[in-house]
């Protein structure tokens, strides 16, 4: 194409030149020579004139690449930047993460070993005093051996780890008795080897909505087995091992099941919450708090699905060091529960003021409230007080649908009870997977 267009360009200026020395002759008389020689200068200056203006038009071309490929170069220059800082970006974050979950690790272990020296040291005082005093009861607490197995995922914190005691220095329990049938000794010893072999199990418990029961929340309860698999309850076991400083175990292990859970059902509702107990025990312990706090800083990404729950004897009988612990997790973003509230005596914004979010009251305890006593709050008040203190309201222990029918009558809009679904065991495989799936056993 560009051949044809450079051929009629020479016969513009070829055939103008020829016409002129022919011009020259038969108009001008000229002579040929001299015309021929003219006719050769017009067509030499109109080839120069052809000549110039195709550089001129090359030149342009060329330049037009020239900035067009220095804009690709430029465009691939940024590409380049771009792809290395992200590099550095992702070897930065990696770095970032690796260094955060170790650090989780490690403050697992050491809250996990604060514990075991603790229970250690309650075990030989207890071991003392009872070679002194033979018919004082003696308080089985502690571990001698701790046997850590490896550490497991970095985003899955560990559960504790599987102990040893040396046979010569704890007697076996009787093999006949249950656990109904025990003695505070007995079961004692029971709580205590079922906190070193790891059996712990968490149990939830759904929280709905009303009346719709849609499961908005989960509550993480604890049970221990026996070496026979009988299962020893908060009730039964809380008698004894609060007084023998036992509870910042259970509670330790309790957190560690709550949260693998939470990391399962965060990737599957970003508003899920579970309801995790804590004793007032562990929050006055000196030694298992304060790793308990730095354990928690690793992980302020679950504070809006963890909620840390205490009893109402607990909140109102705080001293300053359960409310510099209550502090403590507040200044990291996680929320409080109250329950066990036998009062409806209740300051709503003192307990916002506390970062308390939820209050929960039996249902019987509710609709007694009907007939209050002098001071109480009234119960038909009490979700609407709640509400404007930024408290949700919670009515637990609903067991029959005649319940429901009276708590819908006080504008409750949150239930947890046997009615809405009992307890029920997350199993074990569960807690060990990566899969995002929450698996929660059958009675």
């Amino acid at each position: 194409m560009s051949s044809k267009k450079h051929s009629a360009a020479t016969l513009l200026y070829v055939l103008p030149s020829i016409g002129l020395a022919f011009g020259a002759i038969e108009i001008f008389g000229f002579d040929p020579k001299l015309a021929a020689l003219a006719g050769l200068i017009a067509c030499l200056l109109g080839a120069e004139a052809h000549a110039a203006i195709s550089r001129t038009v090359e030149r342009r071309q060329v330049r037009k690449e020239l900035q067009e490929l220095t804009s690709l170069a430029a465009g691939l220059s940024r590409d380049l930047d771009d792809a290395a800082d992200k590099i550095v970006e992702m070897e930065e974050r990696f770095e970032r993460e690796t260094s955060e979950r170790m650090e989780r690790i490690f403050s697992e272990i050491r809250v996990i070993e604060s514990l075991v020296k603790r229970l250690a040291e309650t075990r030989a005082a207890s071991a003392a005093a009872a070679a002194i005093e033979a018919s004082a009861p003696v308080v089985e607490t502690q571990v001698s051996e701790v046997l850590v197995s490896e550490a497991p995922a970095a985003d899955a914190p560990p559960a504790l780890a599987e102990t040893r005691i040396p046979d010569s220095d704890v007697p076996p329990p009787e093999p006949t008795r249950g656990v109904g049938q025990m003695d505070d000794t007995e079961l004692l010893d029971a709580i205590r080897r079922s906190l070193e072999t790891n059996r712990v199990d968490l149990y939830l418990q759904p929280v709905v909505s009303l009346p719709q029961r849609k499961v908005l929340y989960y509550e993480g309860l604890s049970r221990l087995r026996t070496d026979r698999g009988e299962l020893i309850m908060p009730r039964d076991y809380m008698r004894v091992a609060e007084p023998a400083g036992m509870m910042p175990a259970v509670d330790n292990i309790l957190l560690f099941r709550c949260i693998q859970v939470v990391r399962k059902l965060a990737q599957r509702n970003s508003k899920a919450g579970v309801f995790c107990n804590i004793s007032a025990f562990s929050l006055l312990d000196s030694d298992f708090f304060p790793q308990f706090i730095e354990y928690m800083q690793h992980n302020k990404d679950l504070a809006q699905h963890l909620i840390f729950e205490f009893s109402q004897m607990t909140v109102n009988g705080a001293g300053p060091v359960e409310e510099a612990s209550f502090e403590a997790l507040a200044a990291l973003g996680f929320r409080f529960s109250m329950d066990q509230v036998t009062s409806l005596k209740l300051n709503p914004k003192a307990l916002h003021d506390g970062n308390f979010r939820f209050v929960k009251v039996s249902a019987q305890t509710l609709l007694d409230g009907r007939q209050m006593a002098s001071g109480d709050i009234d119960a038909g008040d009490l979700k609407e007080l709640m509400r404007r203190n930024g408290i949700q309201l919670i009515v637990d222990k609903v067991e029959a649908e005649r319940e429901v029918v009276d708590i819908l009558d006080l504008n409750v809009e949150l239930g947890q009870g046997f009615l809405f679904g009992e307890p029920r065991p997350v199993r074990e495989s569960v807690l060990r997977e990566e899969t995002p799936s929450l698996s929660i056993a059958a009675d």
